[in-house]
Formats: C-alpha cells, structure tokens, sequence
C-alpha cells in the first residue's frame, strides 16, 4: 500500500470516529438514541451517494461521432463568491483538454441577454448544443433549460449532469459586493443606509437590476429550484420551505460543493471529481492555478473623484445589518459547511474502495 492510500486510510478512519464520537457525545448529553440512529443513517446514505457522485471524471465524448456530450458540466455562480475566478480556473482546465469544446453562459449581470433568454427562446439552441454552461442564476433556470442531465445519443443513457458551485459567508459576501459596486450599485451610501431604505420602501435611486437582491438572501435564491423563472423575485414559498429548497441542492444538485474560505481543500476536491481542472496534468505544458479576480476597486471614485476607503471587514453595526437581512443564507451557509465536511470523507471512501 502505497504512503499516499495509507494516509487517505488514516484519514477516513479519524474522521468516522469524530462522527462517531460526536454521536455518542449528543446520546450522553441526553440526546435520543433513535434519532442519533436516523440522522447517522442519513448521513450515511448521503456520504455513499456522495462517493459515487464525486468519482473522478474526464470530459465526456459521444462514443459515436467522438464529439463532447452536450450538457456535461456547469457551474452555479454566485456573485461576490469566489465565481468569477472559478469560472476562469474551469475555462482553463476545460480549454486545455480540449480547446474546441462548446461552451455557453448565461447571467443576471447582462439584463437584457438574460431576459431575451428567458422570455424568447432565442438562446436555448445553443445552450442545448454547449458541453459546458456558466449560470450566473438560480438553479430553477438550469433546470429550466434542461441542463440537470445529459444523453449520449449512441447509448440514449441519460445521466445527471456534473456541476460544481462555490459558497462564502453571507456576511463576507454581502460586504464584498458592497465595496465592489459602492458607486454604480449603491450610490456611496454607507452599507447600513441602503438597508434603512430597503426596510422603508425607498429604493427608486437604486433602480431594478440585480443590485439590491444581491444584498438579501441571494445565496438563497440562486439554490432555489421551485420557483417560476419568469419571476424569479416572486417567491411564494415561505422562508422555512425556501431553506429546505435550497438544502436540497447543496446536497443533491452538485458534484462538489466549494467553499472559499477553505479555497485549499475545495480546489483539492473539485481537482479529484474532476483531473482536467488540476493545475498541472500529464501531457501538457498549460498551468492552470485558481486565479484570483474581480477584486475591490482601488477607487471607487465616491470622494468627488477620489477613493472612499472601505476596510475589509465591515464594522459591528454594519455586520449586524447584513446578519439581519440574511438570515436564511447564514442556514444555508451552515448547511453547506456540513456539506463539505462529509464531501471530504466521501473522498477518502472512494480512494480506500480503490486501493482494496
């Protein structure tokens, strides 16, 4: 066995006694016995599903034309999430194991386009014929253009399409998408005026593009994949079934959940489910590290032309702020934490069912 499996085989086995250990900590503490039973159950289920879901996976060719499959990977960007730079690492990895391979994308950023999409048709021609999508939306319009799955015309299997999507903390996030666009979006107002105006109804100066959405359970909204895509900001689902919605697709709509404040260990996972987004492979010369873009302005020109400094950390008030209008993205957040956790060993399970 080679140093490599025998530390992926120490590592699963610390991390199925922390399992184990937190279980019996919670039946100590008084916990009930046959929910601890149901919920290492369930986790269970989910790390084995996990495991086949994460094997590691080339790009696909239709076995009779030798051409790549249709709707075979996409990526769910969340704005001010680390997106823009993992749509960039894909485009890398992807271009350098085949640089003819269709691609499409599609965002709420390009109003027009994206409402031209939705509301005509005119686009689904090509999505239907790309291999790979970038969706700057939520996962109902994914769904919504077929993208959950994908057929190989010479087999006429039909298999679940492999996506990958990146979270970061609601209240990082929001802060950066505040010091991002503190002009063209929000007027170089402080962070915890626009949401007084919110809270009021007085919002005509921020106009109706993506700008304020952005700043209230947006991570939320982009998971959510039971709502009409014609009116994605009608959402009659109350806030406890908008959760579970999107729970759900943390744990069933991806291959690999990343998370950027654990960049390290997402880029390790997303490299293993898929070789060809590793930063150097056999054969090629082409380096692919994970880049870092679409960082803060140096002036965003608020201070009669000048730069209007904002920290990187946004202060208690403004914290407590952006905590308050984003409670649901903090759940879902946290979900996506213990996502990652059993993504992890749902790794190592894979590597030791390879080595025996």
């Amino acid at each position: 066995m080679s140093p490599y499996h025998i530390q992926k085989a120490l590592s699963l086995l610390l991390l199925m006694i922390c399992l184990c250990s937190a279980e019996q900590e919670k039946f100590l503490r008084g916990g009930n016995q046959s929910n601890s039973t149901s919920i290492e159950s369930q986790e269970f289920s989910l790390l084995t599903s996990l495991s086949q879901r994460m094997k590691p996976q080339p790009i696909l060719y239709n076995t009779s034309t030798s051409q790549p499959l249709t709707h075979q990977f996409y990526h769910l960007h969340h704005m001010k999430s680390g997106g823009t730079s993992l749509s960039s690492w894909i485009r890398c990895g992807s271009s350098r194991a085949d640089p003819h391979i269709p691609t499409a994308s599609l965002s709420e950023c390009s109003q027009n386009f994206y409402k031209m999409c939705l509301s005509e048709n005119k686009c689904r021609e090509r999505f239907d014929t790309s291999s790979l999508m970038n969706y700057c939306s939520p996962l109902a319009v994914v769904n919504y253009f077929g993208w959950n799955n994908h057929t190989d015309d010479a087999t006429a299997s039909t298999t679940r399409t492999r996506a990958v999507t990146m979270m970061r903390h609601p209240v990082h996030r929001v802060w950066s998408m505040f010091r991002f666009q503190t002009k063209s979006c929000f007027k170089c107002k402080n962070l915890t005026q626009v949401y007084r105006d919110i809270d009021e109804g007085n919002t005509e100066e921020y106009g109706s593009g993506v700008c304020l959405p952005q700043l209230q359970n947006h991570i939320t909204r982009n998971l959510q994949k039971n709502i009409n895509v014609h009116e994605l900001d009608q959402i009659e689902l109350s806030d406890e079934e908008r959760v579970k919605d999107a729970i759900d697709s943390i744990q069933n709509s991806f291959t690999v959940v990343g998370v950027i404040e654990r960049l390290q260990e997402t880029i390790e996972l997303m490299s293993y489910s898929f070789p060809w987004l590793a930063e150097e492979i056999e054969g090629s010369d082409k380096t692919c590290p994970f880049p870092h873009s679409n960082g803060s302005p140096s002036n965003n020109r608020c201070l009669n032309g000048k730069h209007w400094h904002l920290p990187d950390e946004p202060d208690e008030e403004t914290r407590k702020a952006i905590e308050e209008h984003n409670q649901l993205d903090i759940m879902v957040y946290e979900a996506a934490l213990q996502h990652f956790e059993l993504q992890k060993v749902a790794m190592v399970m894979d590597d030791t069912e390879d080595m025996e």
